[in-house]
């Protein structure tokens, strides 16, 4: 193997590790944007509940939002939604036509 062929194949090596670097910030900055969007959320909701013991308006809110949860186990997280019992929502039916 020639110099040149070997400063290419280092160079090749080089680029794939540098590559491979490249990729697992990119995962770790995706991972650190959802860890802070989801504390984000939390934050968020927390204070839309404590808003919602004083404030009619937040009840609402609650209500609509509630209104759009579709995933039977999310549904299932707020059957007996205690804080706020106006909002406790019941179960959803399961439909026999569902397609599994």
């Amino acid at each position: 193997m020639s110099n040149i062929s070997k400063e290419i194949e280092n160079a090749r090596k080089i680029i794939a590790e540098q590559k491979k670097r490249i990729k697992e910030a990119q995962k770790a900055e995706a991972r650190s944007e959802a860890k802070l969007r989801d504390r984000q959320n939390y934050i968020l909701g927390g204070a839309l509940i404590k808003l919602a013991e004083t404030d009619e308006r937040a009840v609402r809110t609650i209500e609509t939002l509630l209104k759009r949860v579709e995933r039977p186990s999310d549904r299932k997280a707020f059957e007996t939604f205690l804080r706020l019992p106006s909002l406790a929502m019941t179960p959803v039916p399961v439909s026999e036509n569902t397609h599994e």
